[in-house]
C-alpha cells in the first residue's frame, strides 16, 4: 500500500483561493494505480459539481501526479491566484481550463495558469447509510 498525503480541498465548480492543507493520507495499492516508483503524488477533495460529465462528483478525492499535463488530460491548477480541477485544453496554441458540466464556462488565464498535478485515479468513499 502506498501512503497518499490529501493537501486540502479543490473545487470543481466555480474557482476559489488557493489554501493547501494536509489533511491525512489515503493509502492506495501502488500496483493498481501502475505508476512508476519515483511518481510523486497526491490527493485532494472535491467540492462541487462541475467536472461530473467526466464522473467526478462532490466528495470524491482524485489522486494526482506531479508531472506536465497533456491536452486533454484533468487538473488541478492554479489560474489567476484561485485554485481548480478541470480539463486541461490547449486550442490555437492558448492553454485553458474546460469544465465537464455545461453550465460552468471555461476559465482562460489573464495573468497564469499553473498546473499543480494530473489526475491518475478517483476515490469515491461510499458510507452506508444504515
Amino acid at each position: 500500500m502506498v501512503p497518499i498525503p490529501v493537501v486540502g480541498q479543490v473545487s470543481a465548480g466555480w474557482s476559489e483561493p488557493a489554501e493547501p492543507v494536509v489533511d491525512g493520507c489515503v493509502e492506495i495499492d501502488g500496483e493498481v494505480l501502475r505508476l512508476p516508483q519515483n511518481a510523486r503524488t497526491f490527493a485532494l477533495k472535491v467540492r462541487g459539481d462541475s467536472m461530473r460529465g467526466a464522473g467526478i462528483f462532490d466528495g470524491d478525492y482524485v489522486i494526482l501526479e506531479f508531472r506536465p499535463a497533456q491536452a486533454g488530460e484533468i487538473v488541478a491548477a492554479l489560474i489567476d491566484g484561485e485554485n481548480a480541477l478541470k480539463r486541461y485544453v490547449v486550442q490555437n496554441g492558448q492553454p485553458f481550463l474546460k469544465a465537464e458540466n455545461p453550465r460552468f464556462p471555461a476559465l482562460i488565464p489573464a495573468r497564469e495558469l499553473v498546473i499543480h498535478g494530473v489526475m491518475v485515479a478517483l476515490l469515491r468513499i461510499i458510507r452506508d447509510k444504515r
